[in-house]
């Protein structure tokens, strides 16, 4: 065969593999506008009630969204009825406040668990010791806890155990709640030793390495705790000087204010870029200055 003929030939297929793979034709299957809505909902529904879970609070998900979704409509109409760039910061404020209260809920309870773990992890490591068997170790858990919900925990551990339901699917699910590192990695740990059928004295050899990193952990957050309130201190004198200083001037030398509170300009675009940049600056500083482990 001629050459030329043939790498006319081999060039026609790479062309035309080469279209193929820059233009593919389409699926058989393609979700609608419904179901991807039905998808994205679904998605948040699950994020919503993991959040609520870890944060311990008695909510259900849609309600949760459902202030996400009114809380920033609702702060920026009223917003809207001195300023627009009001309206932006209500609007900020709204879809901000309810995700920091939540983080904030969730930090606590992770280092109120944190505290615990060292506590827990000594205790199921004896009872382990001493022969007991996986039932025997939530229950030595659950006695050694002194947070509410880590010992809560434990002891639904037990009484699902006895009621006969699947081990590895009640301590998954149980592990969806912690908001503590620490007593993830002990619920994966059991969850793991119990679906491949390890003894409850390997689990707790495994328990054991785990109370050392989480002790070690523990000192490391309390220094880095220590240095975080100094610095979140230096962030909230700085936060509340600006603010000061401008009710201190508004009192004693109103007329060198005079500019921003009585000027359209100052009413409607300096002092809300003000109230945003401030807001804006005490978030970063207080993200920026949280040390945490």
């Amino acid at each position: 065969m001629d050459t030329r003929l043939l790498s006319a030939i081999l060039a026609g297929a790479a062309v035309f593999f080469g279209l193929l793979a820059l233009f593919p034709g389409k699926a058989d299957y393609e979700p609608g506008l419904a179901e991807v809505i039905r998808t994205w909902r679904a998605r948040r529904v699950a994020g919503a009630a993991a959040l609520i879970a870890k944060a311990r609070l008695e909510l259900a998900p849609r309600t949760l969204i459902a202030i996400t979704i009114a809380g920033p409509l609702a702060l920026g109409a009223i917003g809207l009825l001195l300023s627009p760039l009001v309206a932006l910061v209500g609007v900020g404020i709204g879809l901000l406040l309810p995700r920091a209260y939540l983080g904030y809920l969730v930090r606590s309870e992770a280092r109120a668990a944190d505290e615990d773990a060292p506590r827990i992890l000594r205790a199921m490591v004896n009872r382990a010791a001493a022969g007991g068997t996986f039932p025997d170790l939530f229950t030595a858990a659950a006695e050694a806890a002194r947070h509410r919900w880590v010992r809560s925990d434990f002891d639904e551990a037990t009484a699902r155990y006895y009621a006969a339901e699947p081990p590895p699917e009640i301590l998954l699910a149980l592990r969806g709640r912690q908001a503590s590192r620490n007593l993830r990695l002990v619920w994966d740990a059991l969850a793991v030793a119990i679906r491949t059928r390890q003894p409850a004295s390997a689990a707790g050899e495994i328990l054991a390495s785990l109370g050392e990193a989480a002790r070690a952990n523990r000192s490391i957050a309390r220094q880095a705790a220590a240095e975080s309130r100094g610095l979140q201190m230096q962030a909230a004198i700085l936060a509340i000087v600006i603010p000061a200083l401008f009710l201190y001037l508004s009192a004693v030398n109103p007329e060198l204010i005079a500019p921003v509170t009585s000027t359209a300009l100052g009413q409607y675009v300096l002092l809300p870029a003000a109230v945003l940049l401030e807001i804006t600056g005490i978030i970063l500083s207080w993200r920026v200055t949280r040390l945490e482990v």
